[in-house]
């Protein structure tokens, strides 16, 4: 047993852990505001604040504030890219698998309030404005439907959907149909009338945002 343990000791000290890159933390503490202030609170003096630099030293990794914000959204492109992720033999059983992946839908939401944020500023939006989730995107958000990072995620929920039509689990209509309403039933429900992404969402509430969203789903699909 002593033995293991000072193995284990000369392995942390052969490779200690990485600090992250400053890069990476004014990502993180971008986050943190834009979930408890919004996008319009977040500043880069408050991001300074914590790292112990002033504002100039963020413009040696960023040229300006919209670039953190377009960057930050590229990290949860990158996650939501994996939404909607099931195993073959799902689609034999369409209304279950559907069940499971707006359930993680559902968590992948409440992990990541900023997310949340930066996508209710998009919708408002008008085009020609600053689009942080569809510029980091690299597009529309229709153009995103067949191209680009989010294109497989939009097949993957594409093929369950007419999986469901075609077995008469589900009423007729398209993948894009269900992943409206998720959607936007997700978003309001989470900020409205009581915005949950301010503080630590108890797990008597996710269960309770997941389920909500299940009802509304489910009664939009069924026959």
């Amino acid at each position: 047993m002593m033995k293991a343990r000072a193995r284990s000791s000369s392995a942390r000290a052969l490779h200690p852990q990485q600090p992250r890159p400053t890069r990476e933390l004014i990502l993180d503490f971008a986050e943190q505001l834009i979930a408890t202030c919004g996008v319009s609170g977040f500043a880069l003096q408050d991001v300074a604040g914590p790292l112990g630099v002033r504002v100039p030293a963020i413009y040696k990794h960023y040229a300006s504030r919209d670039d953190v914000l377009v960057e930050v959204a590229r990290r949860f492109i990158r996650q939501l890219s994996d939404q909607f992720t099931y195993a073959e033999q799902g689609l034999e059983r369409p209304a279950e698998t559907l069940k499971a992946v707006v359930d993680e839908f559902a968590e992948f939401h409440l992990r990541n309030p900023a997310y949340v944020r930066l996508s209710l500023t998009d919708f408002a939006t008008p085009a020609g404005g600053i689009e942080y989730v569809r510029r980091a995107a690299g597009g529309t958000f229709r153009e995103n439907l067949t191209d680009g990072p989010l294109s497989a995620m939009h097949e993957r929920l594409s093929r369950l959907v007419t999986a469901g039509v075609a077995k008469g689990d589900f009423r007729k209509m398209t993948g894009l149909d269900v992943y409206r309403i998720v959607k936007s039933t997700l978003l309001l429900r989470l900020v409205y009338p009581d915005d949950l992404l301010v503080r630590t969402v108890t797990p008597q509430e996710r269960r309770g945002v997941r389920k909500y969203l299940w009802d509304v789903a489910y009664r939009y699909v069924q026959v």
